[in-house]
């Protein structure tokens, strides 16, 4: 059976930064197997919610015990994303979080494996999934250590690896580029030309390294 690769993108933008990252994961994870089966979803594109507290996912002799029952559009891709091989997340940093999107994704992911039955195991995930997590930002790293954006993710990541059973993979990608023309925007706080230099050595490095990263954890 060919391995799945799910990349979900919780970036509002299907074609910019994060969006960029993850599909150079992608691409690494095809050129690894050729075999491999890789879904790319944006986040933005599906109406659905964080967790609504049905708890439809606990009930005793519910038919949805175990897994999330709220029907939306992701109920579908949460089944997927819990039975595949690897997993890579991406958002950007907004107001020193996740996007609310993507939160709402993994709020809705982790929930229903987490179960409170005393004597059973706590965690009833199907599966051990390999994850990623494919950060970008708009400040470097020295601001982004400063603000504690890393330490913040913290807990993303230690619910992502109790639920799953493996440690996730980061790639943070550092002083983004927002716009594409920043005259056209109340912007010039920023060193503009910088970014620019940045963006044009640094990003393809970027996007090298999530390549490996999609490579790896596909061969893994």
């Amino acid at each position: 059976m060919p391995k799945r690769v799910y990349i979900i993108n919780g970036s509002p933008r299907k074609n910019y930064n994060t969006a960029q990252l993850l599909h150079a994961f992608a691409d690494g994870a095809r050129e690894a197997d050729k075999e491999v089966e890789v879904t790319e979803t944006n986040l933005y594109d599906l109406h659905f919610t964080g967790c609504r507290e049905c708890y439809a996912c606990k009930l005793r002799g519910g038919k949805n015990y175990g897994h999330c029952g709220y029907p939306d559009e992701i109920t579908e891709l949460l089944h997927n994303v819990a039975h595949a091989d690897v997993v890579a997340f991406g958002s950007p940093i907004y107001f020193s979080e996740i996007t609310a999107q993507l939160r709402g994704f993994l709020e809705r992911l982790w929930y229903p494996f987490v179960q409170f039955k005393r004597g059973e195991p706590q965690i009833i995930a199907p599966k051990r999934v390999r994850t990623a997590f494919l950060i970008t930002m708009n400040v470097g790293e020295t601001a982004m250590r400063r603000s504690g954006y890393d330490a913040l993710l913290q807990p993303v990541l230690q619910w992502t690896e109790y639920v799953f059973g493996y440690k996730p993979q980061v790639q943070f990608c550092y002083d983004t580029l927002q716009y594409r023309d920043y005259n056209r925007y109340w912007a010039d706080a920023w060193n503009v030309e910088g970014k620019k230099i940045r963006h044009e050595h640094q990003f393809p490095l970027d996007l090298h390294t999530a390549r490996q990263l999609g490579h790896s954890m596909t061969t893994s």
